[in-house]
């Protein structure tokens, strides 16, 4: 006399492989929307994304990261006085005027005093930022002072000037291991968004 089948085993078969069918089609849907139909995205999008770039902006104004509490970045706009410049010049406008500080008494600059820009331009998507060696030399101790003094920098740039997708930090003309020990510099860095908070 033969077993007696499970009068259930053959629904629950059926569902489990309804199931398992149901799942592969969904994840090859996904796969080809991500690689077919605009789902997958330039490594600096989402980034520009998060920092929400400089959308409504004149063109003579420019979201520029200085800090309040030495902890954090803030986003003011600022007048660079030009509305035409190419992205190098842009960038150096920025960069200068990150220097400068800003004339609010509760925003300063957390680049170091008497840093100087040697040169700046840019490559293809990837803005070349020469400073003199006060930028480190006169660089505060801290891991906070290094992190804002890095990513005022990059986050300004990469706000303002949509070509641009990463900035390499140059001190002297040469590539320096990291300022104070925590940043990386000897390669172009991306934006760190999680520094920023709305003003």
């Amino acid at each position: 006399m033969s077993p007696r089948r499970d009068p259930y085993f053959g629904r629950f078969a059926l569902t489990v492989i309804t199931a398992a069918v149901v799942v592969v089609i969904l994840g090859l849907t996904a796969i080809w929307y991500f690689f077919e139909a605009g789902g997958a995205s330039s490594p600096a999008s989402p980034l520009r994304d998060l920092l929400g770039k400089a959308r409504g902006l004149a063109p003579n104004q420019a979201m520029l990261y200085y800090t309040r509490d030495g902890r954090q970045l803030i986003g003011t706009v600022t007048n660079l006085g030009r509305a035409e410049a190419s992205p190098g010049e842009r960038s150096q406008l920025i960069i200068q005027r990150l220097i400068a500080g800003h004339d609010s008494a509760f925003l300063k600059s957390p680049i170091p005093r008497g840093t100087q820009v040697k040169s700046v331009f840019v490559n293809d998507t990837v803005a070349i930022v020469n400073l003199s060696k006060e930028f480190i030399d006169r660089m505060g101790p801290s891991v906070d002072d290094e992190l804002l003094a890095v990513f005022s920098i990059v986050n300004s740039l990469l706000y303002n000037i949509e070509t641009i997708e990463a900035v390499q930090i140059l001190i002297e003309g040469e590539r320096v291991p990291t300022a104070r020990g925590t940043v990386d510099l000897e390669s172009p860095l991306i934006a760190n968004a999680a520094l920023n908070r709305p003003s």
